[in-house]
């Protein structure tokens, strides 16, 4: 039975990105920025049969031949259509996550040619680029020269999509809600102003509770209404009556704020199901391998997920070995084909890769690790890891919003510590950053204290990026601000701790900075899906795979949410791996929290600490 045949799926051409191309003849003819013309118009002297054509490989999911045949036909055309085509081109081949060729295409086009439109949209599209290469500051700078508020209304979605997503990136949680209540404004569709509200205070619980405060005390009433109604959320959540009750009530005293009735439900019970009745999820994970063990934490996490879902909506559960990368078309196809409404997995790359080249899947499916390609991927596919090179780029966006500018980088040897660096060092010159020095430690090197003094004396930096186990992080940190005289704040991926704390063990990590997923801060408190509650019937997990469980729960509800965070440009799931959103690539985004090691063990802190720790 394939009861999901006729689903609606999708297309490369609905994300948050590139929303404007399903519709770009109506935009142009509406453009305020521009005399009226139609994209029909400006391509009519191009061949339809081969328009025709570019248009179908594009919607059967073969991004790289589409824009290959839209180049060809830009390199035969004359302006405007030239600049248009090409623009086309660059569109769909960011939305397979081919930034490298995007950009090329883009770098093609020339600023003479180009119509008032063209350059909006040009500027949009440029803006998507940089986001999608981790660039918010550029992202921004481009829409500063956007006149967003002569677009017409679809391009402003997109406007304000790139900027609440560029502002997050940057640690800027109240600037990244502004921009989704402009979203609010401009959107007509009860279901999709639901979706983007439930951001708007996903976004906002983000925020340190004093800057809520003064944003509540502003006077300003849709800000401040939305404040309001996260507290109002938070307060009353356990209690469905009484939430229903108080929500009923601020709402009557407040009729003008756009705060829609079942907001506060909805807030409250996104971590619920997002399953329709009698859905099907088929989850493909190796049995056997070294991949094993990884596999049982995934599943673990989903089948716990799963029992905690009260929504009266949990899916039928289907796992399938999937150890063989060889065989995971074959499984995919025929999950599909069974009845399934989504797939989660593979988790192995070399499945993943298999599985992205093709056309377009069946089936929404939420892989566990990323392809190890950039030139595109199956549409329907959407990528989540827990990938340690984001991790070292969230540090190196953390430190820079806190406005640190001069990194030095203390790793230990070996293609591990070098390939953090190397992703740091990318991430943290691209957002404007300065390296000022990069040295390697062994710490059964007799002289390795004296190496890291020599580094951390540099006082011209701003601070450390340490690559490290809980091991090296005991030796070095110390030796780190004794010879820095704590002036540097020393900043780690979540590889220096390991999930316990023992206070005259670790007290050598007291004072050391670190990014982590929220579960294992126990952000979130202690409810049933907790780490404190799931780790403590699985005494006897390892640490290292104790990340997975909470991969495992975001999977599962993210399955069913993932094309709804796809279709709403700045959209944003608060994950137990961190704040979750799609990219124009179908790339699940994750933003960490920050933490900090005390006597008493770690503790979130907001990015101002460590302009604070300066």
């Amino acid at each position: 039975m394939q009861k999901n045949k006729n689903r609606a799926h999708p297309s490369l051409l609905s994300t948050p990105g590139f929303l404007t191309l399903l519709i770009l003849p109506l935009l142009l003819t509406a453009c305020a920025v521009d005399p009226i013309w139609e994209e029909g118009q400006t391509l009519s002297e191009v061949s339809a049969t081969e328009l025709g054509q570019a248009k179908a490989l594009a919607a059967s999911g073969r991004s790289a031949q589409a824009a290959e045949r839209y180049l060809a036909l830009a390199a035969e055309s004359e302006p405007p259509a030239r600049a248009q085509l090409r623009l086309k081109a660059a569109r769909i081949l960011l939305a397979a996550g081919d930034t490298g060729a995007a950009r090329k295409a883009l770098a093609a086009i020339r600023q003479s040619e180009l119509s008032a439109a063209q350059r909006e949209l040009l500027l949009l599209t440029e803006a998507d680029l940089e986001l999608l290469e981790g660039r918010p500051r550029e992202a921004i700078a481009r829409l500063e020269r956007v006149r967003h508020r002569a677009l017409p209304e679809a391009l402003q979605l997109q406007y304000y999509g790139i900027q609440a997503s560029a502002e997050r990136l940057l640690d800027h949680p109240i600037a990244a809600a502004r921009a989704l209540d402009m979203i609010d404004t401009l959107l007509d569709r009860p279901q999709a102003r639901l979706v983007n509200q439930v951001s708007l205070l996903s976004t906002l619980s983000q925020a340190a509770p004093e800057r809520l405060d003064t944003l509540a005390g502003e006077g300003k009433g849709r800000m401040r209404g939305w404040v309001e109604v996260l507290r109002l959320s938070e307060r009353w959540g356990n209690d469905a009556s009484a939430l229903a009750r108080e929500y009923r009530a601020w709402r009557a005293a407040h009729p003008k704020h756009p705060a829609l009735p079942e907001l506060a439900t909805a807030y409250v019970s996104q971590l619920a199901s997002g399953y329709a009745k009698d859905e099907v999820l088929t989850v493909l994970l190796p049995r056997g391998g070294r991949f094993a063990g990884a596999a049982t934490a995934v599943r673990d996490g989903i089948e716990a997920a799963r029992a905690a879902d009260a929504s009266g909506r949990r899916p039928a559960l289907r796992f399938v070995n999937s150890t063989d990368p060889g065989a995971v078309r074959r499984l995919h196809a025929r999950a599909a084909k069974g009845g399934a409404d989504y797939v989660i997995g593979p988790l192995q790359k070399a499945s993943v890769d298999a599985l992205s080249r093709g056309g377009r899947l069946s089936v929404p499916t939420l892989a566990l690790n990323e392809t190890t390609h950039r030139e595109g991927h199956a549409s329907g596919l959407y990528q989540f890891s827990l990938s340690p090179d984001d991790e070292a780029a969230e540090v190196a966006h953390k430190a820079r919003g806190a406005g640190l500018r001069r990194a030095l980088v203390l790793r230990p040897e070996g293609r591990w510590g070098e390939r953090l660096a190397r992703a740091f060092s990318h991430q943290w010159q691209g957002l404007g950053g300065i390296l000022v020095a990069e040295r390697t430690v062994d710490a059964s090197d007799a002289g390795y204290a004296r190496q890291v003094t020599e580094l951390t004396q540099n006082t011209a930096a701003d601070l450390v990026f340490l690559i490290a186990t809980p091991d090296l992080a005991r030796l070095v940190n110390p030796l780190i601000n004794k010879a820095s005289a704590g002036r540097l704040p020393v900043i780690a991926t979540s590889h220096v701790y390991s999930g316990g704390f023992e206070r005259v063990r670790d007290r050598d990590l007291v004072g050391l900075y670190f990014v982590d997923i929220p579960w294992m801060l126990g952000v979130g408190g202690q409810g049933p899906l907790s780490r404190y509650r799931m780790m403590a019937g699985l005494d006897n997990t390892p640490d290292p795979l104790a990340r997975l469980y909470a991969m495992g729960i975001d999977a599962y509800r993210l399955a069913p949410r993932m094309e709804d965070l796809a279709r709403h440009p700045g959209s944003l799931y608060p994950g137990q791996t961190g704040g979750l959103s799609v990219d124009a690539s179908g790339q699940i985004r994750r933003r960490l929290s920050l933490a900090r090691f005390t006597v008493d063990g770690p503790r979130p802190v907001e990015v101002e600490a460590l302009r604070a720790a300066r």
